[in-house]
């Protein structure tokens, strides 16, 4: 395999140990002074000084990776700055985002790249994009970076007990009450640490969860066999409390002050329910059989809060929407919760972390938050 870079760079001298034949683009040997005769497959002499690979150098990698010979070679900025590139698909934008020069930068991916043998992106006018090499390469450094992401936090947990950042996946379920519940306690108790939301849906966020990417994933559980651990690592999950569903609508809505409603009432009206891949779909579907009715005819389906929010503002619809979200913002005057019965719980609500791995102090500081905001809304009525 051979790459033939446009820009210069400089070999390092821990080149001479990863089986690398470098030459100019006329077939000249380059000769590295610093390592003792015979080094390895250097071709000829560049003169003093650690040697300069030229504008089209051709780089050919010689043998097979090792653990020692990758250890020898990788440095750990070379992956900040390549995952960092790789995030923002432009290496000056990367520059600007790490405080570096656009050809510190680029050196940087040279480097690496011929330190691989291989490319990890296709340049182009409007940036840059992985190789299928590179996106190799990028799954593992993901887990590198974690990994020193969690030494990190154990160094500085083993000095004051209480310093980390926590990394939480979520769902809409649990984005409207239980999780800023939970972080509004955690500041309180441990105002130095650090929290990132990330929302998706779990097949998402489990893989993240088991590349290291998260700490904890807070929502809907998945149901047995929906999201098998097998396929991102083994994972436990915590039940906190069962969530229901509310029926909804705007506050100017002719039903919203209707002290007793039945199903039949709504049987003309527009509805917004979840999607059919969520957890609440099915027992959603069994509840309009059950009444005799069957599914609305004009349905938006939604499991994004702030959209059906905007629908029932805005419009006569009536939405599905998880308990804990609907009280609140009924508390906020945002919306009225129609007294429609037959909406028992739909869903288990809680949170999972890896079974394989320890949590680190802060998150368990976090994970306590959540029983005991948990605990609060299992007895909510």
């Amino acid at each position: 395999m051979q790459v033939r870079y446009q820009a210069a760079l400089y070999a390092e001298a821990s080149d001479c140990s990863s089986g690398i034949d470098i030459q100019d683009r006329h077939g000249r040997r380059l000769n590295c002074t610093r390592c003792p005769a015979p080094p390895l497959r250097w071709r000829g002499q560049s003169g003093a000084g650690t040697p300069r690979v030229f504008r089209n150098t051709i780089v050919t990698p010689l043998g097979k990776h090792s653990r020692l010979s990758l250890a020898r070679r990788l440095r750990l900025q070379q992956l900040s700055v390549f995952e960092k590139v790789a995030e923002a698909g432009s290496i000056l934008a990367a520059s600007r985002e790490l405080a570096m020069t656009q050809p510190a930068v680029s050196k940087s991916l040279h480097e690496l790249e011929t330190q691989l043998g291989s490319a990890l992106f296709v340049r182009g006018q409007r940036g840059v994009v992985l190789t299928e090499f590179g996106a190799l390469f990028q799954r593992h450094s993901k887990s590198i970076l974690a990994e020193l992401r969690f030494l990190a936090e154990s160094l500085n947990e083993w000095q004051d007990g209480t310093a980390g950042r926590v990394i939480v996946g979520t769902l809409i379920t649990a984005a409207a009450t239980l999780l800023p519940n939970a972080i509004v306690r955690l500041r309180v108790e441990a105002p130095d640490v650090a929290v990132t939301v990330r929302v998706g849906a779990n097949s998402v966020l489990f893989p993240a969860l088991g590349r290291g990417e998260l700490d904890v994933v807070v929502g809907v559980l998945p149901s047995a066999g929906t999201e098998g651990d097998t396929l991102v690592g083994p994972l436990r999950h915590v039940l906190l409390y069962e969530e229901g569903l509310h029926a909804v609508v705007g506050r100017s809505h002719p039903l919203a002050r209707r002290r007793s409603i039945r199903l039949n009432d709504l049987a003309e009206a527009d509805w917004v329910v979840p999607t059919p891949e969520s957890a609440a779909y099915a027992s959603v579907r069994a509840f309009f059989e059950r009444e005799g009715v069957g599914m609305p005819r004009h349905v938006v389906e939604s499991v994004s809060i702030l959209t059906n929010l905007g629908l029932v503002s805005q419009t006569s619809m009536v939405a599905l929407m998880p308990a804990s979200a609907a009280r609140r913002f009924a508390e906020a005057g945002l919306l009225a919760i129609l007294p429609l019965v037959g909406l028992a719980s739909v869903s288990q609500v809680g949170y999972t972390v890896r079974a394989d791995r320890q949590p680190s102090a802060a998150t368990q500081r976090f994970l306590a938050t959540l029983d005991a905001i948990g605990q609060t809304l299992r007895h909510a009525p």
